[in-house]
C-alpha cells in the first residue's frame, strides 16, 4: 500500500515545503490549493464521472475538477491510437492565455503588489477561467482563492450585523503568512483569486501597507490578485446592439484592450471576458460535447451550464429548454400549486440567482422552509431538481443549492411570474420565513443585494436595485413600497432598507413627508453615518427642486433652510467619522459639501426669476439689513440670517472644492460623476461674481475682488488658471493684483498672502510671460527666509512648505544656491504633517496630483507645471506610464530604498520622499525615478531598480559611468542618459536616448566554442547588460545571440570606404518575434549628429550580403523594426568618418616585488571586449585581476595613436598602441613597476599632446594587490 501523499507548496527557484494540515487550516480567509493537490489519491471511476456531470450541469468549479481532467489527458496521451478518445479537458477560454501572460509579466515586475481584474458576464465562466489558470500554476506559485469562513454561520434577523463585509486587515495577514511559509530563503509569490465583491477596502491597499509595517524584504513581488468582477446583464446587449453589432463591438474591445494593456504600466491591468464565443471556441465546445456524450450518454441534455455556453449564451435556448416537456410539467405544477412550500422555495431560489450572482441557499436552510416534510437529496424538489444543483465545499459541510445558470434563473423568474407567481409575493413570503428562522449570514447579504444595491452602467449608476426596478415595471410602485416596508420591518437594525425606503417616496412617489419620515428612521439606526444622513438632506433638495417656480419666495427658503440644515449635520458626521485603523481608506463624504452648493443654485434661480432684487441680496452687493424695505412679507424676515450667510458659505464651500479638485483626482472616475464640477462653478459664478461695496473700503479689497472674480484668489485658484491656459495678458494682471495686496505692509505678514504672491511670480516665470528669473529667484527665497527662521511652524500651512522645497530643492550644478544649510528632511516632515492636519481626512481616498514636476532646467526654470505636461504629452501618458513626450521634460533622479522607504540623492544630500505607489519600494535598493510635488511633500514616479554603488557624490557617478559594459552591471543606463550622466562622455550627452528598459543578465552557455548568450522574456522592453542590445516584445519571446569576427568582412568594408559602427551580433529567434531591436553602437554623434543620416544596417545571409536603413538613431544604439532574423542573420550599423566611445581595462598581478599590467583602449559595447576577456582568462587564473578604469571625458578618433605616462614605471612597451577598429585584434600596453605600495596613476596622451584619459588606482580596493604570486 503506498504511503500518504505529503501536500507541499512550492518555493521560489523549485522545490517545495510541507503544507502542514495545521497551517493550513488557520488560513481561514484562504482556499490554499497545495502544488500536489489530490496526488496519490484513489477516487473511483463513478465518483469522478458524478464529479464531471455536476461541474457541467452548473455546480461551481472545485480543484477536482482540474485534477479529474488532467488526468483523463493524461490517460489519453498514454493510451495506443486504437485505444484512444477525445480527452478535452475543460476548456480554455480565449481568456486564458492574456490572463496567464499577464501574471507571468507581473512575476517580473517591480511591485511588491499587482491585481489583474477580470471583467466578466455572469454565467460566462469567469470563476472557472480564474481557477484553472491557479490549478495550472499551483506547482510555480503560492495559489489559493479567497474565501468567507462565517458566510454558512446562522442568525436570527434581529442579531444581523449591519457590516458584512470581510475583514480585510486578517485577510492581509493572512495572505503574507501563505507567502512567508517556509522561512526567509524558501519565500514564493501569492497567486491570490478574490471573488468576492464584499471587502471593506481596496485588498491590495491594505496589502502593501501590511508588507511595509511588517517590513517583508524580498526578491520578487508578495501577491498577485486575481480580482473576478462579474457584469449582470444577463447575456442581454444594454445597449440594444444586434448579435452581431456585439460581436463587432466585442473585437473592437478586444483590441482596444490589447493596445492599452501594451502601454498601461502600475498595479493593475484587465482581462475581459465576454459571453460570445470566438471561432476556436465552438469548435473546442463541439469536441467537447462528442467527449461528454460518449460518457454520460443521454444525461447530456441536463447539463445546463454547458450547453448554454455552448449555445453562445442564447436566452433563445433557454426559453425552448423551458418550454419543453420538462418545462411544462413546471409550469403546470406552478399553477396548480401556488401556495406549495415547494413552489416558494424554487421561486425565491431564481430570484436570489437571478438577481445576486454568486448567491445560494444553504440545504438545512432549503429543508427548515420545507419544514423537512422533503428532502432534496432524494429528488423532493421535483419537478424543479432538475435545474437545481447542490454541492458542498469540503466533506462534512453543509451543502450549498442554487440554480443550474443565471439565465435559467432570469427565464424562471419571468415563467413564474406570468404562472401567477409574482416577485413581490416570492419576497414577501421568504421575509415572513427570514423573521422567524435562524439563516445563513450571508443571506442577509444577498437580500441587502437584491432590494437596495444600485448596479453601476455606463450610463450611472442606477436609481434603484435591479428587483425595485423589476417590480416597478411589471407590479406597480405601490407593491415596490410594500416590499421595501416589509425589509425594513424584519431587518429592523438595518439603515439601508428604510434609506432606500426615503429615496423611493421622493424620486418615484413624490411624497415628501414620508420620504422625510424614512430618512429620519434611517438616521436613527445609524446615527454616525454621515452617507445616510444625506438621504434627509436629498429629500428635502428634491422637494426644493421640485417646487413650482410661481411659489412664493417664503417657501423657497423654508425648503431650503431645512435641506441646508441637514446638510449641514450631514457636514459635521463627516468631520467627525474616522474608522479606527482604516482611515487611510475609508471614502471622505463631500455630499453635504457639494448638496450645499446645489441648494444655493436652486435657491437662487428660483428666487431671481421673482425679481432681480433677490440677486442683489443673494449676492451682497445688498445688505440683508435692508430685507424689510425691499419686501411687504415681514415672515420672510426670520431668513435674515441665511440670506446674511448664505454667500460666505458658497465661498467656503467653494474654496474646499477648489483645493479638493485641484490637489486631487479620483481613483475611480465614477467616483465624481460629469455634473460634479459643473454645478459647482455654476454657484461661484451665481454668487462670487457680483462684487461687494465693503470691499473697497478695505486695503486691497478691490484686487482681490478682482482676483476673486477672475478664480484666482488662492493658492489652488491660482494653479487652476495656469490649468487653464490663462492669456499672458492675464497673468501679468493676475502678478500685478497680488503684489499690489502685498505691498501693503500689514499684508505682508500674512503667510497665505505671501505664498499666494510667490506663487503668481513662479507662475509669470514658468509662463508664457518673460521674466527676469535670476533677479526673482533671490528675492523670493529671501521673502520666504523670513518667515522660515520664526517659530510659527504649527501656523504654516503645506502651500508655505511646497514653496520652500520648489524655491529651495537642491541642484547639483550649483554650490553656492542658498540651500546647503538647509534640513530638508525636516521641511518635508513639517509639511506631510501640516497635510495632515489640513487636508489628508477629505483627500485620503483620492489621487494627490503633482503640481510641479522637477525639469532639466535650473533655477525656477526647472519647475515644470502639470498643465504644460497634460498639454504637450499623449492622453495614455501617465505618471505611471510616461512616455517618450512626458520624460523628455523632467530630469530622472537617483536614489535608494531602505526598509520600504524612498530617498534621493541629489547635490549630497539623502531627503526623504514618497513613493507614488508604496507598493514599487518593497525592498531595499538603488532606484532611478521622476521628481514631483504634490500637496504632501516630493513624490517619486516611474521607479526602477538600478544597480548598487557605494559611496556618494562623484565617487558614484564615477561607477555609474565606468560598470556600462561589465558583467556585472545592473545600472538602468536608459534612464539617465538624457540627464548626460552615464557612459563618461560629454560630448554627446545632450543627444537623446529611449527609456523604460529592464536590465536582464543572460544565460551562458559554451556551443562550438562560441560563448552563446539566451535570454526568455515576456511582454516588454529590455536591455542585455553583456552586449547592450535592447529589445522590445509584445508576447513571450526567447532569443538567442553571440559575437561574430569581423574579419571575414573587411574586405568588403575597405571596398564601400566604411568601417565599423559597433559589433558584429548574430541573433537568432528561438521563439516567437519581436517589436523591436535596438543595435548598439560605439560612435559618437556630439560633435556631428547627421552623422545618423549615413548610418545603415548591414545583413550577412547565406546568399551574401545586403544593406538596410535604420529607423531611428539615439546615442547609443540604432532602431530596426519588425526585424526578422535568419539563423545566421547579422547585423551591425555602418558609417563615414567618426569618433568612438572607448573603454580602459588593466589586468594587473604581483610577481613577488613587481606589479606587472596590461592595459586596453577597447571599442565600447564591442566584440573586442569578450576577445580579450577570452584571451586573459588563462592569466586571471595565474593571479591576474580585472579592473574596469573610467572612461575618455570625450571620444577618440579611430585610428589615432596614444602613448602611456606612469611616473613610477619601470617600462612600458610599446611608447604608443593605435585605436583599431573591431576587425581586428586590440593591441594593448604592457608596464612593469615596483610593488611599493604607492597608487598607480596613469594617463593617456594623444598625439596633440593633450590627455585625453587619466585615473589612478588606488592601493586600497583590492587586497590581491598585496599578494605575491609565483
Amino acid at each position: 500500500m503506498a504511503g500518504k501523499v505529503i501536500l507541499t507548496l512550492p518555493k521560489a527557484g523549485g522545490g517545495g515545503i510541507p503544507l502542514e494540515s495545521e497551517f493550513r487550516d488557520s488560513l481561514s480567509f484562504l482556499d490554499v490549493l497545495s502544488a500536489n493537490e489530490f496526488e496519490g489519491e484513489q477516487i473511483e471511476p463513478a465518483v469522478a464521472l458524478q464529479t464531471e456531470a455536476d461541474f457541467y450541469k452548473g455546480t461551481p468549479p472545485n480543484w477536482i475538477n482540474f485534477y479529474l481532467a488532467d488526468e483523463n489527458a493524461n490517460s489519453y496521451n498514454s493510451a495506443t491510437p486504437t485505444e484512444k478518445g477525445k480527452a478535452v479537458g475543460i476548456i480554455k477560454r480565449e481568456g486564458y492565455e492574456e490572463l496567464r501572460e499577464q501574471i507571468m509579466v507581473l512575476q517580473q515586475s517591480h511591485w511588491s503588489t499587482t491585481t489583474i481584474n477580470l471583467q466578466h458576464e455572469t454565467g460566462s465562466g469567469g470563476t472557472t477561467l480564474a481557477m484553472q489558470v491557479l490549478w495550472d500554476l499551483r506547482k510555480q506559485l503560492r495559489c489559493t482563492v479567497l474565501v468567507n469562513p462565517s458566510s454558512d454561520k446562522t442568525f436570527n434577523a434581529k442579531q444581523a450585523q449591519k457590516d458584512l463585509s470581510l475583514d480585510t486587515k486578517a485577510i492581509a495577514k493572512q495572505v503574507i503568512r501563505l507567502f512567508e511559509a517556509g522561512g526567509p530563503e524558501k519565500q514564493n509569490t501569492v497567486l491570490l483569486l478574490q471573488d468576492n465583491e464584499h471587502l471593506n477596502n481596496s485588498l491590495q491597499d491594505i496589502l502593501t501597507r501590511e508588507i511595509n509595517e511588517q517590513k517583508i524584504s524580498a526578491k520578487f513581488p508578495v501577491v498577485i490578485i486575481i480580482h473576478c468582477m462579474r457584469n449582470v446583464n444577463l447575456g442581454e446587449n444594454a445597449d440594444g446592439k444586434t448579435k452581431e453589432e456585439e460581436r463587432r463591438h466585442q473585437n473592437q474591445e478586444g483590441t482596444k484592450t490589447k493596445e492599452e494593456t501594451k502601454t498601461k504600466k502600475g498595479t493593475k491591468t484587465t482581462v475581459i471576458l465576454r459571453t460570445q464565443l470566438s471561432d476556436s471556441e465552438k469548435v473546442s465546445f463541439e469536441n467537447k460535447e462528442e467527449e461528454l456524450r460518449m460518457y454520460h450518454g443521454q444525461k447530456l441534455i441536463m447539463y445546463y451550464s454547458f450547453n448554454i455556453m455552448q449555445s453562445d449564451f442564447s436566452k433563445e435556448y433557454v426559453r425552448e429548454t423551458l418550454s419543453s416537456e420538462k418545462g411544462m410539467k413546471i409550469i403546470s405544477f406552478v399553477k396548480a400549486n401556488k401556495t406549495s412550500r415547494k413552489t416558494k422555495l424554487f421561486a425565491f431560489l431564481v430570484l436570489l440567482n437571478s438577481y445576486v450572482p454568486g448567491s445560494y441557499l444553504l440545504q438545512s436552510q432549503c429543508e427548515a422552509f420545507l419544514r423537512h416534510t422533503d428532502s432534496l437529496d432524494v429528488g423532493g424538489m421535483q419537478p424543479f431538481s432538475d435545474l437545481m444543483v447542490a454541492f458542498s465545499r469540503k466533506k462534512g459541510e453543509d451543502k450549498h443549492v442554487h440554480m443550474a445558470h443565471s439565465l435559467i434563473a432570469h427565464q424562471c423568474a419571468e415563467l413564474l411570474a406570468d404562472a401567477g407567481v409574482t416577485r413581490s409575493e416570492t419576497i414577501l413570503d421568504f421575509l415572513k420565513f427570514v423573521a422567524k428562522a435562524q439563516i445563513q449570514l450571508s443571506l442577509f447579504q444577498y437580500f441587502k443585494d437584491m432590494l437596495t444595491k444600485r448596479e453601476t452602467t455606463p450610463k450611472g449608476q442606477e436609481k434603484f436595485s435591479r428587483l425595485i426596478q423589476d417590480i416597478e415595471d411589471k407590479e406597480g410602485v405601490h407593491t415596490c413600497l410594500t416590499v421595501l416596508k416589509n425589509a425594513s420591518d424584519t431587518f429592523m437594525l438595518d439603515p439601508f432598507y428604510p434609506q432606500a425606503l426615503a429615496r423611493f417616496y421622493y424620486i418615484k412617489v413624490r411624497d415628501y413627508d414620508k420620504a422625510e419620515k424614512e430618512a429620519i428612521e434611517a438616521k436613527r439606526r445609524e446615527p454616525r453615518n454621515s452617507f445616510i444622513a444625506d438621504t434627509l438632506g436629498q429629500v428635502h433638495k428634491n422637494h426644493l427642486k421640485t417646487k413650482p417656480v410661481s411659489s412664493c419666495a417664503r417657501n423657497t427658503l423654508s425648503y431650503a433652510e431645512k435641506a441646508i440644515k441637514a446638510f449641514k449635520q450631514e457636514e459635521e458626521l463627516a468631520e467627525k467619522e474616522k474608522r479606527t485603523g482604516l482611515e487611510h481608506y475609508s471614502i471622505f463624504n463631500n455630499r453635504g459639501h457639494f448638496g450645499f452648493l446645489q441648494v444655493a443654485n436652486t435657491v437662487f434661480y428660483s428666487l431671481t426669476k421673482i425679481t432681480q432684487t433677490w440677486k442683489n441680496l443673494l449676492t451682497q452687493k445688498t445688505s440683508a439689513e435692508h430685507l424689510p424695505q425691499l419686501f411687504k412679507d415681514r415672515k420672510i424676515e426670520k431668513y435674515k440670517p441665511l440670506l446674511a450667510s448664505l454667500r460666505d458659505d458658497v465661498e467656503r464651500k467653494w474654496e474646499f472644492f477648489e483645493r479638493y479638485l485641484t490637489y486631487s483626482e479620483p481613483s475611480n472616475l465614477r467616483d465624481q460623476p460629469p455634473y460634479f464640477e459643473r454645478d459647482i462653478n455654476d454657484c461661484y459664478a451665481n454668487y462670487m461674481s457680483t462684487p461687494r461695496l465693503f470691499h473697497a473700503q478695505k486695503p486691497g479689497g478691490v484686487q482681490f475682488q478682482k482676483l476673486q472674480e477672475k478664480k484666482a484668489s488662492t493658492f489652488p485658484g491660482l494653479l487652476s488658471c495656469v490649468n487653464q491656459n490663462t492669456s499672458k495678458s492675464e497673468l501679468r494682471h493676475i502678478t500685478e493684483l497680488w503684489r499690489t495686496i502685498y505691498d501693503q505692509k500689514e499684508k505682508s505678514g500674512n503667510v497665505n498672502i505671501v505664498c499666494n504672491y510667490i506663487l503668481a511670480n513662479i507662475i509669470q516665470t514658468n509662463g508664457p510671460v518673460t521674466f527676469p528669473e535670476p533677479t526673482i529667484l533671490p528675492q523670493l527665497r529671501a521673502i520666504l527666509q523670513k518667515f522660515m527662521k520664526e517659530d510659527k511652524r504649527e501656523l504654516w500651512t503645506p502651500e508655505f512648505y511646497l514653496l520652500v522645497l520648489l524655491l529651495f530643492w537642491p541642484e547639483e550644478a550649483r554650490e553656492e544656491d542658498g540651500t546647503n544649510d538647509i534640513d530638508f528632511n525636516m521641511y518635508v516632515g513639517l509639511m506631510k504633517r501640516a497635510y495632515n492636519n489640513k487636508y489628508k481626512k477629505y483627500l485620503r481616498s483620492r489621487e494627490l496630483v503633482s503640481l510641479f514636476y522637477l525639469g532639466k532646467g535650473d533655477g525656477l526654470r526647472r519647475l515644470v507645471f502639470k498643465f504644460k505636461i497634460n498639454n504637450q504629452c499623449e492622453q495614455s501618458e501617465t505618471e505611471e506610464n510616461p512616455g517618450q513626450s512626458f520624460q523628455s521634460q523632467l530630469l530622472r533622479v537617483n536614489g535608494v530604498v531602505r526598509e520600504h522607504k524612498a530617498f534621493v540623492h541629489i547635490a549630497d544630500k539623502e531627503i526623504e520622499i514618497c513613493p507614488k505607489k508604496q507598493a514599487s519600494v518593497w525592498k531595499d535598493g538603488n532606484i532611478s525615478f521622476y521628481l514631483g510635488f504634490n500637496i504632501s511633500g516630493p513624490v517619486a514616479f516611474d521607479i526602477k531598480y538600478t544597480m548598487r554603488t557605494v559611496g556618494s557624490g562623484a565617487n558614484v557617478q564615477k561607477q555609474m559611468d565606468d560598470a556600462i559594459g561589465s558583467e556585472e552591471t545592473r545600472i538602468e543606463e536608459s534612464k539617465t542618459l538624457n540627464q548626460g550622466i552615464p557612459m563618461g562622455c560629454k560630448t554627446c550627452r545632450h543627444i537623446q536616448d529611449s527609456t523604460n528598459w529592464l536590465q536582464v543578465r543572460p544565460s551562458v552557455s559554451m556551443e562550438g566554442g562560441e560563448k552563446m548568450y539566451r535570454h526568455q522574456s515576456p511582454k516588454g522592453c529590455y536591455e542585455c547588460t553583456v552586449s547592450g542590445l535592447r529589445w522590445v516584445c509584445e508576447s513571450n519571446v526567447i532569443l538567442k545571440y553571440h559575437y561574430r569576427n569581423w574579419e571575414p568582412y573587411s574586405q568588403l568594408l575597405k571596398r564601400i570606404q566604411s568601417t565599423q559602427g559597433g559589433p558584429l551580433l548574430d541573433i537568432t529567434m528561438e521563439f516567437g518575434e519581436l517589436e523591436e531591436v535596438h543595435l548598439p553602437h560605439f560612435i559618437c554623434l556630439g560633435t556631428n549628429p547627421s552623422l545618423g543620416n549615413d548610418m545603415k544596417i548591414l545583413h550577412v545571409e547565406e546568399h551574401g550580403v545586403s544593406f538596410e536603413e535604420v529607423h531611428e538613431v539615439t546615442r547609443f544604439h540604432v532602431k530596426l523594426l519588425r526585424p526578422k532574423f535568419s539563423s545566421i542573420s547579422l547585423t551591425f550599423p555602418f558609417f563615414w568618418d567618426v569618433e568612438v566611445h572607448c573603454n580602459v581595462v588593466l589586468y594587473l598581478a604581483v610577481k613577488e616585488e613587481t606589479l606587472i599590467s596590461r592595459l586596453y583602449l577597447l571599442l565600447r559595447n564591442s566584440s573586442q571586449q569578450e576577445a580579450v576577456q577570452k584571451e586573459e582568462e588563462d592569466q586571471m587564473s595565474k593571479g591576474y585581476s580585472k579592473f574596469l578604469l573610467s572612461s575618455p571625458n570625450g571620444p577618440l578618433k579611430l585610428k589615432s595613436h596614444f602613448a602611456l605616462q606612469n611616473p613610477h614605471a619601470k617600462s612600458i612597451k610599446p611608447q604608443k598602441i593605435q585605436l583599431l577598429p573591431e576587425d581586428i585584434e586590440p593591441s594593448r600596453f604592457k608596464m612593469v613597476m615596483d610593488n611599493t605600495g604607492i597608487d598607480i596613476q596613469m594617463a593617456l596622451i594623444g598625439d596633440d599632446g593633450n590627455t585625453v584619459w587619466d585615473d589612478i588606482l588606488s592601493k586600497e580596493p583590492n587586497p590581491k594587490m598585496l599578494t605575491s604570486v609565483s
